[in-house]
């Protein structure tokens, strides 16, 4: 009786084990999509007409125009499409600004004006109506900054869709914030560029004498979490981010940061990047333009003077992304990145530099070129299909993978409310909404 019993518990137990094997095979066989048809647009090479991308896993398995077709896979057929990386925000404040003018939806700073120890990942609420608002436009992942203070903190390149902040993380810390005093460009005695020397000082002597503690050559210095965090600036295993505005401005705070020895500098400043383009190209130093839309400042500018910046840097040699203010009403309108990329070409920026300033070159900016920015064999399969060139306001983006998962449009409230509309209007008039 009991070996009866053994035996169909055992045959029980087999069965169940086969019939999960075989769901776990069958899941298994459904991470993996084809995408066929559509002109792939890689960015970082020629573009595929007729061509075919596999996903596997979340990841681009491969593309061309002659793929085989994995047995099993979900085939989507995108004919007269355009499949595109995801657009990659270089600085925005998407995930800690809800909404601008309500204090209790912005969580951008902290108080005081030294904030190295902020990261500004743990304060991202995954449940913002704007990330499906920015997905829904292309922009699938981005380069989350801290602000407010002198040292800011460190910032994340994050997706714009996930669980929760741990799950969104690509890449954190990503680098650390400092904004350069303006005034410092007539006051070598600058308060405030005086504190900020001050704690990257402390910070330098914090890091030595816990080296030495950790080599047994002295006691461990007392815990402190602010210069705890700038050693990976300090030690370069992280860039600096060197916030500056008008060309005097970051002419100085190039040169303080290269007096400070910082070798890895990436610049984040407005159009006025444009008359140090030569320096900038000549130090291979990188830059986050914003503000592509900006009025000119300076009587003896002309009216084009930021549309024309990022031709400017390009012609010069200059790594650069683009982006817009970062912060404020803009971080509701980061969808419109690519608008200002366009824009930019119809101010004598090439095309194909454009497009790159808002996929390839922020990621190899934010050291993530090995996941994003590309349609590449390996990379994350974060891409939109487009019935046209993204860079133009009259194109739609149909449909959106994010590591490989369909994105649902619909979560993104203005696209609910525009065919609210529309099929009432449809009705009104006696149409077919469809």
């Amino acid at each position: 009786m009991t070996n009866t019993v053994f035996s169909m518990l055992t045959k029980t137990t087999r069965s169940l084990a086969a019939g999960t094997l075989l769901l776990l095979a069958g899941i298994a066989q459904a991470d993996v999509t084809a995408l066929v048809g559509a002109t792939l647009h890689p960015v970082s090479s020629e573009s595929i007409d007729n061509g075919t991308l596999i996903i596997r896993d979340g990841r681009i398995e491969a593309l061309g125009d002659d793929i085989d077709i994995p047995d099993g896979a979900q085939i989507i057929e995108l004919d007269g499409l355009h499949v595109y990386p995801g657009f990659v925000h270089p600085a925005t404040q998407l995930g800690i600004t809800e909404i601008a003018s309500v204090a209790g939806t912005v969580d951008t700073a902290e108080m005081g004006n030294i904030n190295a120890a902020v990261r500004v990942e743990v304060a991202v609420n995954h449940d913002s109506d704007l990330l499906p608002v920015s997905i829904s436009g292309g922009v699938l992942s981005a380069h989350v900054v801290p602000g407010g203070g002198l040292i800011r903190g460190s910032s994340a390149v994050m997706n714009l869709d996930g669980w929760s902040w741990e799950d969104m993380v690509i890449n954190a810390p990503v680098g650390m914030h400092i904004s350069f005093p303006s005034g410092a460009v007539e006051d070598d005695e600058n308060e405030d560029l005086q504190r900020i020397e001050r704690v990257i000082d402390r910070a330098r002597h914090w890091k030595q004498a816990s080296e030495a503690a950790k080599a047994g050559n002295g006691s461990a210095p007392a815990r402190n979490d602010q210069l705890e965090a700038l050693v990976p600036l300090l030690s370069g295993e992280v860039p600096l981010f060197l916030h500056a505005n008008r060309y005097d401005v970051m002419e100085t705070a190039l040169d303080w940061a290269q007096e400070q020895e910082f070798d890895n500098i990436i610049l984040v400043g407005d159009p006025d990047v444009r008359y140090i383009a030569e320096r900038l190209a000549s130090d291979d130093i990188p830059v986050i333009m914003s503000r592509v839309y900006a009025m000119p400042t300076r009587r003896w500018e002309p009216y084009d003077m930021a549309y024309s910046a990022a031709a400017r840097l390009d012609e010069a040699g200059v790594r650069f992304a683009l982006t817009d203010s970062g912060g404020g009403m803009d971080v509701a309108n980061a969808r419109n990145l690519p608008f200002q990329a366009g824009s930019a070409v119809a101010h004598g920026l090439t095309h194909e530099s454009a497009l790159k300033s808002v996929t390839l070159w922020p990621a190899e900016i934010l050291g993530v070129a090995d996941q994003l920015g590309s349609l590449e064999p390996g990379k994350r399969a974060s891409l939109f299909v487009a019935d046209g060139d993204p860079l133009e306001v009259t194109t739609s983006i149909e449909r959106v993978w994010i590591d490989g998962q369909e994105f649902d449009l619909m979560r993104d409230r203005h696209r609910r409310l525009y065919e609210r509309y529309r099929e009432r209007n449809a009705r009104a008039q006696g149409r077919d909404p469809e």
